[in-house]
């Protein structure tokens, strides 16, 4: 059984998580510096920008997951990503941990969220990338989301399992070999190493070709602070150019893939 559209061999999702300064309170524990809310103000300040305008020159429709908190600190960065035709969908209010909150906590968060998202675009977010507890599948189904993206069991998208039984809440399988936050992530409270845009290109075509081969699906999580640097993005540029030169390669919206998926996944098709 093939997912894709007739033509499509492999399916590709760019998405986007515009953090902004909240990248830093997950990764370091909600105690970032100064220089570290600086690093994440330059996603919708300056990598946003220069990811949109290459968005464009490829006439490609991409995903943003943006927390509530973010569109109300930056509505006009928000604004630009939808007037310019791209997915918003729901990043948490303040980039939280779901797995700590309660079920009512998560309600609450889920609610204002996508009020602070719809109060910017006009639109109701219908996705969701959040850090998950063991409930939060059934919350989200409960409340009509078509899709979450977070979780690395698949490779495929399949039916979230919910009260034992598949469900309509579409899962957008991930991967960190796909996630530049892996490779570009830097902190003076995080020692890990920086990786060239070269060796992360090379994994990335690696991981594209492999994908391409068994007709399969690339989720892309990247982050506008990291990825929107000049030399890593005509990285992904080039990336982006390679696998369009395939010719039967779709690139689309998270939502648009959960939509498709709903459709022609059959019911019992789960991970």
């Amino acid at each position: 059984m093939s997912l894709w559209p007739e033509g499509v061999r492999c399916c590709a999702v760019l998405s986007f998580d515009l953090d902004a300064d909240l990248f830093w309170s997950v990764w370091l524990n909600g105690k970032p510096t100064l220089l570290d809310r600086s690093q994440g103000e330059y996603g919708p300040r300056v990598g946003l920008p220069r990811i949109l305008a290459m968005l464009a020159r490829h006439n490609l429709e991409a995903t943003f997951f943006v927390p509530g908190r973010i569109a109300e600190r930056y509505p006009d960065a928000v604004s630009a990503i939808a007037e310019a035709g791209h997915e918003i969908a729901h990043h948490g209010h303040n980039h939280e941990d779901f797995s700590k909150l309660s079920a009512a906590e998560q309600r609450e968060v889920l609610a204002r969220g996508s009020r602070a998202l719809e109060a910017v675009t006009g639109r109701v977010p219908r996705g969701t990338r959040l850090i998950p507890g063991e409930d939060t599948a059934a919350i989200l189904h409960e409340a009509g989301y078509l899709y979450a993206s977070i979780m690395m069991d698949a490779e495929m998208p399949y039916r979230h399992v919910i009260d034992g039984k598949a469900s309509d809440l579409i899962e957008l399988p991930t991967t960190f070999a796909l996630n530049d936050s892996s490779c570009f992530a830097y902190s003076f409270g995080l020692a890990k190493p920086l990786l060239t845009p070269g060796i992360v290109e090379a994994m990335y075509l690696e991981e594209f070709e492999a994908e391409y081969e068994e007709s399969g699906f690339c989720m892309f999580m990247l982050h506008p602070q990291l990825i929107g640097r000049p030399g890593r993005l005509r990285m992904l540029e080039r990336v982006v150019i390679h696998m369009k030169s395939r010719g039967d390669v779709l690139f689309t919206t998270a939502e648009k893939v959960a939509e498709r998926c709903r459709q022609v996944l059959p019911r019992n098709f789960v991970k």
